[in-house]
This record gives structure tokens, sequence and C-alpha cells, in this order.
């Protein structure tokens, strides 16, 4: 008895989590599905900005192809969303028979009430059925029950009676969402065909660009390089902060008698240096934009060139398309650590919030100076924009210590 008891308050817990996580799916799912069609709002102003002249450029081949990536992920945030709803509905309706069922017994059982009392209508029949009990309190109880019994029944069917309502407006309420929600993905299936034929356009401009192939292949390997190099000179410059942290309290546990050392990717912190790090660890998926207004146009990690699948291009951030002359912003307060300029057309800012660092490169203009400190979306320099490529774009990096980050798990959606 007691193992069947616990199996079912076992599967009774299985079943509530199941519940919770459906919720909480759907809920993801939405939040999704608004950045997503955020980024392609914002993907298609600067598409059509950028579209004045009628010569394809990298820049627009590099914006629209993530354009068509995040309309799949929408499309497929649809298609998940769609299924939490049938879910839904199917938990409604289950809900809905078994209420019926008991409603059901509940009439039955009142309808027996109503005959025993009509049976016993009259005031003699009641005071027979009271002076036939065998002693008070027996006589108190079937008083009692006379009363409550009516009553208690009629209650219960009318609170099951409101229950089966809520429950059949919240099936109504779930099958007019899946009935828009389907209505949304066949537009979005739509509008992701126009791309595709959009995109085949670019793809017949490209064309014309693969006599050049040669030239542009060699352009991009020289970024690549460019980038190569800039990325030693970030793991540098971080490294050597982490080596005066760890020095400076070395220093001062020596100081206080105390052998505690720092291993050497950890970075030891002071008090103050500790809460901005716990403050900027608070804020993942809150920070704002390092522009004011962009959309991503190269993600994190290893993936194909938008120009050519045979060129693998390696991305320790993301690179976000904006607008001519834009600004860039620090995503959170923090101390500027270092101003380099990896190339000619290119300034970088590494930016240190406790053991965070924020990088800001493919800049013209710089703002602020080593050791400055910086506030949550001030304006520390102007995002250079390639006249080659058609392209002004900034380059985001995020780090904890040695260790890079994905920056659009951060940033706010």
């Amino acid at each position: 008895m007691k193992s069947t008891l616990k199996y079912a308050m076992l599967l009774l817990a299985l079943l509530l989590s199941l519940g919770g996580q459906a919720q909480r799916s759907k809920e993801v799912l939405q939040k999704e599905i608004n950045s997503l069609q955020k980024e392609i709002e914002s993907a298609n102003k600067l598409l059509k900005e950028t579209s004045k002249s009628k010569e394809a450029t990298l820049g627009q081949v590099s914006l629209m192809d993530q354009k068509i990536r995040n309309r799949q992920k929408l499309i497929n945030a649809y298609n998940e969303q769609i299924k939490v709803l049938d879910r839904n509905i199917r938990q409604g309706e289950n809900n809905i028979n078994r209420l019926g069922g008991e409603l059901r017994t509940m009439r039955g059982e009142y309808a027996k009430m109503v005959l025993f009392a009509y049976k016993n209508r009259s005031h003699y029949d009641q005071l027979e059925f009271l002076f036939a009990s065998e002693d008070f309190n027996q006589a108190s109880r079937r008083l009692r029950y006379i009363r409550q019994f009516a009553d208690a029944r009629k209650t219960k069917i009318d609170q099951i009676a409101a229950t089966q309502r809520k429950v059949s407006a919240e099936v109504e309420a779930n099958r007019k969402a899946r009935e828009e929600q389907a209505a949304l993905l066949a537009e979005e299936k739509a509008q992701q065909e126009a791309l595709k034929q959009e995109k085949a356009e670019l793809n017949a401009q490209v064309k014309q660009l693969k006599k050049k192939e040669g030239s542009i292949q060699q352009s991009i390997k020289d970024k690549q390089a460019q980038a190569k190099k800039f990325q030693k000179q970030i793991d540098d410059i971080i490294a050597e902060e982490i080596r005066k942290a760890n020095e400076r309290a070395a220093k001062e546990a020596a100081g206080k008698n105390k052998g505690k050392t720092t291993k050497p990717d950890k970075m030891a912190l002071t008090p103050t240096e500790k809460a901005l790090s716990t403050s900027f660890s608070a804020n993942k998926g809150k920070l704002p934009w390092p522009v004011e207004r962009g959309a991503v146009s190269s993600s994190f990690g290893k993936h194909a060139s938008a120009f050519s699948d045979k060129v693998t291009v390696t991305n320790n951030g993301v690179d976000i398309a904006t607008t001519e002359k834009a600004k860039a912003r620090c995503v959170f307060e923090g101390v500027v650590v270092s101003v380099v300029k990896p190339s000619a057309s290119n300034i970088g800012i590494i930016i240190r919030h406790g053991d965070y660092f924020t990088v800001y490169s493919q800049l013209d203009e710089a703002y602020v100076n080593r050791g400055d400190k910086v506030k949550t979306k001030q304006d520390i320099g102007r995002v250079h924009t390639d006249r080659s490529e058609g392209k002004t774009e900034l380059h985001f990096e995020l780090r904890k210590g040695t260790e890079t980050l994905n920056p659009s798990l951060w940033l706010a959606k």
C-alpha cells in the first residue's frame, strides 16, 4: 500500500513538473519570437538604407544571410509554439471530460436528494424523521443533514459548472491562439520564400563579383589575419590585467601573512570589483546593445562565410550592422583598460567590469582613453563605415577572464 501511494505521488509530481515546463517553454518561445521579429525588422530597415546602390555588396549579402537564418528560427519557434498550444488544448479537453463526468454524477445525486425532499416534503414527515432518531445526537445530525445536504450538492454543482466554463474558455482561447499562430506561420513561410528570391537576386549579383573572386577572397584572408592579430592583442591585454590583479592580491596577502594563491587564469578581485562583477553577471540577457540601432550580421562561433561556403569564419563575438556614423556605447559601467589600433581603419576599446571584459572594435574614432571610468550606454566611439563593402559594422566581444562568451546570450532581446 505504501509503495503504491509513493508511486502515485511520484507520478503526480512528474505530471506537475511537465505542466510547468510546458508553460515555461511557451513563455520562452514567445520571448524568442519577439526578439527575432525585432532583429528581422532592424535588418529590413538597414537593408533598405543600403540598397540604394544597384550593385550588391558583401555587407548586404551577409546581412541578408543572417536575416534568413533568423527567419527560419522564427518559423521553428512558431512550430514549437503551436505544439505547446496543441498540448494545452488536449489537456483542457481532458479536463472538460473529467469535469463533465463529475457533473453528471453530482446531478444524479442531487436528483435523488430532490426526490427524497419531495417524498418527505411535509412538516409532519420531517418531524417523524427526526423523532425516529434513537437519541438527541442522532436527531441533531439528521437535522443538519436535511439543511445542508441540498445546499452542499448545489454548491458543488455550481463549482464544477464554473470550472467547466473556465476550462472551456481556456480551450477556446487556445484554439484561437493556435489559429492565429498558424496564420502567422503561413505568413512567415511566405516571407521566407520571398527572402529566398531576394537572396537569389543577390546571388546573381554576387556572380558578377565572382569575376573579382580572387581579390575578394584575398581581402577576406587579410581581414582574418588582422582579426587573428587583434585577438592576440586582446588575449595579451586581458592576461596582463589578470597578472597585475593577482600580483596586487599576492602582495596584500603577503602583508597579512596569508599564503593564499590564485590560479593563473583566475582573477583576484577587490570587494568593489567583486560587487561590479556580480552585478554584471546578474544582468545576463539584459545588457543594452553596444549600438542604439542594429542587427546581427555575423553570429558567434564557426560558420561559413556569406560570400562562399568554402570560406569558414570563426567569430569570437558578434558583428552588428548599424547605420552610418553610428556611435558605439558601453554596455555596462566599468573602466577602460586599453584603446588599441590593430589597423589603420580600426580602433578597438577594451573595458573591464570586475572579471568581465567587453571589446568594441571596427571603430574609426575613440571617445575614451585608458583609465577612464565609463557608464552604461555611454558613447565610447564611432563605428567605421567600409565603403568598399557598403557596410557599417561593429565587432563586439565578451570575456570572463580568459573565457570567450557568446554575447547574444547576454544582450537584451
